[in-house]
């Protein structure tokens, strides 16, 4: 059995998965058990919502992706798959980016579509926006002036006595071709290409990642606008609409009934102590550095260096 820790849920594995976090913690009633095997043809309750890849309700949800494998989740505790590939690497990609996220939405917990760093004071940066819009760069750049990393593409929050704190997903960031070529942190051997997305790289950080959840200090929302980089306070009305829009797989917050779940989920975040801000950059490649700086000049410097 192997046991590894993801978005602060323990994963009792009957085989390896070599892009999680290994876990000693025994136990708990938070616990995902996967496993290979067959995957049924149709759910057992009633069906909410089909999709081209997808049929699920509230708590059973079938994805075929094909040529590659089929995956059976429920109630939020068992994760069956079924390998249509000989392609293992194939395969663990869509268990990361997508069954993973299909657990969370189970035990009503929704994650967030961002990746992150974590700042000297021991708090985190969140970077928010839409894909592409240069979250994992942003934050590899802050990492190659200091800064260490946090999580990349999701994260769990939950607020506890008015503080906002982050659960990490798993030590893996995803980046494009032009972002690694100025990364000066990992070495080769820690970069490989990610099957099932073939424009980026995966780079591991086991022995750099966090497995307690932090508070965070701020979320930063990306975008590319005008020519300059350009950085701003938000209030957290402003910021309500874009924690929305970044949900991640918020396509599947109606089909599973969790319409009053995203709504306290960012209601809470909102009225947290978190700092939010807007952050603009023009769309070229070689603003990254310059964006990187304006964030720590005027972002944390402030509330987290």
């Amino acid at each position: 059995m192997f046991k590894y820790l993801a978005f602060g849920m323990q994963i009792h594995s009957g085989f390896e998965i070599s892009g999680l976090y290994p876990s000693t913690s025994l136990e708990s009633g938070n616990t995902v058990h996967v496993e290979l095997g067959k995957v049924p043809e149709s759910l057992i309750n009633e069906v909410l919502e089909v999709k081209p890849f997808s049929t699920y309700n509230e708590n059973e949800f079938i994805f075929n992706i094909p040529e590659t494998a089929k995956y059976y989740i429920t109630n939020g505790t068992k994760v069956v798959i079924e390998p249509l590939t000989d392609n293992f690497e194939e395969v663990l990609f869509y268990f990361y980016t997508g069954v993973l996220a299909t657990v969370l939405f189970q035990k009503n917990i929704l994650p967030l579509h961002v990746s992150g760093i974590k700042l000297k004071n021991n708090t985190v940066m969140l970077f928010a926006g839409h894909q592409r819009a240069g979250k994992s760069s942003t934050s590899i750049m802050l990492q190659n002036m200091g800064y260490l990393p946090f999580t990349d593409d999701t994260a769990v929050l939950d607020v506890e006595n008015g503080i906002c704190y982050a659960h990490a997903s798993y030590p893996i960031i995803r980046a494009m071709e032009k972002t690694l070529e100025r990364q000066q942190v990992y070495s080769e051997d820690k970069i490989k290409p990610v099957i099932g997305e073939g424009f980026k790289y995966g780079i591991n950080f086991h022995e750099k990642f966090t497995e307690q959840k932090l508070p965070v200090s701020g979320i930063v929302f990306i975008s590319e606008e005008g020519d300059e980089v350009t950085v701003s306070a938000m209030k957290a009305a402003e910021a309500i609409k874009l924690l929305k829009f970044n949900i991640y797989r918020k396509q599947w917050v109606s089909g599973m009934k969790k319409e009053m779940l995203q709504f306290k989920t960012i209601s809470s975040i909102a009225q947290s102590q978190v700092h939010f801000f807007s952050a603009k950059r023009p769309w070229e490649a070689d603003s990254f550095e310059t964006f990187a700086q304006a964030i720590e000049e005027q972002i944390i410097s402030q509330i987290g260096n």
